[in-house]
């Protein structure tokens, strides 16, 4: 979007700015879902020591991530602020790909974690960046809505994508854990440069005012200050039982579905399932949300979360039509509150922006912090839960295998019934005269109004 054009990027620049969330589901995919098997399947790794591993990147994440973020921020180049990043990323991303998606004679644990490292050290580089890009390309609240909607739509659609090969690969020529995973690195090297070259090429960078530039000379006063933004606060709570929830049913998701319902071979594609009906739905609640407003619409999604998890304890092992309807059940709200939680953070940093300070980056680098640290305690949690309870005996008993089938049923059931309690009591703490007055008739409210969350940050209205 350049200076001159109008406020509203259009259906191909649209799609060519939010096409690297492809790249982005092809990466968290893997760590949240296939990853922690592989590990432990095809590599022999423990559960405990491939959970170790989930939450280490994520650790490893979360240091260099406010790094990247301030440089972003701070260092603007004559090719723009955040798409040099973008193009830095593809080396980084690619060379750890190759490591940690392939087995090679000379693969061991030093070799996956130093891949791992540099996949995501190149994976931070484009995610950081791209967010605060997208925090601050969008004018008006309206458009951030629909930008981090379309965000979260391409994200699911690259779901979509990323998982079809691993589907066929499973159903159609039976292609065990390992070719799959395989299959995932494939469709990542190529996807990657291939969308970064889009957006690079289509999507121009807004021209912001830099009037108060000085203040982002240190970057822990930078951070600092946005911590102390009343407005973010509640969200950022909501991200991390966002994510906790997230990452802890992704990660045994494969153990759900193959160990505990005994169906066997159709992981991937029950995956898929619930990826095509979540693109489906995604563009109707988006529309209800703006209707009813954002912390309604999040009551919602958290509600329906608490009600559907607990049938995980019920669902029938060995028939394919219950599991398929509980999936369902359970995905029907996948991706709103991303797409919500996303956009009142694009408010931040849109009504800050709007005074002169130019810190996209800084600000989405916060809240995606919180989630990283909360998917990777999520993964860690879920799989040493079972792995506490699970036998560690090469040939198991039959009292062992229904122990490690129940205790798989209960983190997936539980941990959703508690995170959405939390999420509820948070949105609840909020004014619902003050929430109900953010409504898509009314934009120019903040989000600290929009969830009950603090005091107003001033919009340019006011």
């Amino acid at each position: 979007m350049r200076a001159d054009s109008p406020d509203r990027l259009g259906l191909a620049g649209l799609a060519a700015f939010s096409l690297p969330m492809v790249v982005v589901m092809a990466v968290e995919i893997a760590w949240r879902v296939y990853l922690p098997s592989f590990f432990a399947t095809t590599l022999g790794l423990s559960l405990g020591v491939a959970g170790a591993l989930l939450m280490a990147a994520r650790l490893f994440d979360s240091l260099i991530d406010p790094a990247i973020a301030w440089a972003s921020d701070r260092f603007p180049t004559r090719y723009g602020q955040r798409r040099p990043w973008l193009v830095a990323s593809a080396p980084p991303i690619m060379l750890g790909a190759a490591g940690v998606f392939f087995v090679w004679p000379w693969t061991s644990l030093a070799t996956l974690i130093a891949s791992g490292l540099l996949l995501h050290l190149g994976y931070m580089m484009l995610v950081t960046p791209h967010g605060g890009w997208a925090l601050e390309i969008a004018r008006d609240p309206g458009e951030r809505l629909r930008i981090m909607g379309a965000k979260t739509w391409f994200g699911v659609a690259g779901m979509i994508v990323v998982l079809l090969l691993p589907a066929a690969l499973e159903r159609g020529l039976g292609v065990g854990r390992e070719g799959q995973v395989a299959a995932l690195g494939a469709i990542l090297l190529l996807l990657c440069p291939l969308s970064v070259f889009l957006i690079v090429r289509h999507v121009a960078e807004p021209v912001l005012p830099r009037t108060r530039a000085a203040e982002l000379a240190n970057p822990l006063r930078l951070f600092a200050g946005i911590l102390r933004t009343p407005a973010l606060r509640p969200i950022l709570l909501l991200y991390l039982f966002t994510g906790l929830t997230e990452s802890a049913g992704s990660a045994i998701f494969l153990f759900f579905i193959e160990d505990t319902l005994k169906l066997g071979g159709w992981g991937s594609t029950l995956l898929l399932l619930q990826a095509a009906a979540a693109l489906v739905t995604l563009p109707l609640w988006s529309k209800i949300g703006m209707r009813i407003g954002r912390r309604p619409m999040l009551m919602l999604v958290f509600g329906w979360q608490i009600a559907i998890a607990p049938f995980a304890l019920l669902v029938p092992a060995g028939m394919m039509a219950p599991a398929i309807a509980f999936l369902l059940l359970r995905s029907l709200f996948i991706g709103v509150d991303f797409t919500l939680l996303r956009a009142m953070v694009a408010d931040v940093a849109g009504e800050t922006a709007a005074t002169g300070l130019r810190h996209g980056a800084s600000c989405y680098s916060i809240s995606n912090i919180t989630l990283k640290l909360s998917m990777g305690a999520g993964a860690w949690l879920a799989l040493s839960a079972i792995a506490a309870m699970s036998a560690g005996d090469a040939a198991p008993s039959v009292d062992d295998l229904e122990r490690h089938a129940m205790t798989v049923r209960v983190v997936y059931a539980f941990v959703p019934v508690v995170t959405g309690a939390l999420a509820l009591f948070v949105l609840g703490a909020g004014s619902p005269r003050a929430s109900n007055a953010h409504r898509g008739a009314n934009p120019r409210l903040n989000v600290g109004q929009a969830i009950g969350g603090g005091t107003a940050v001033p919009t340019r209205s006011q």
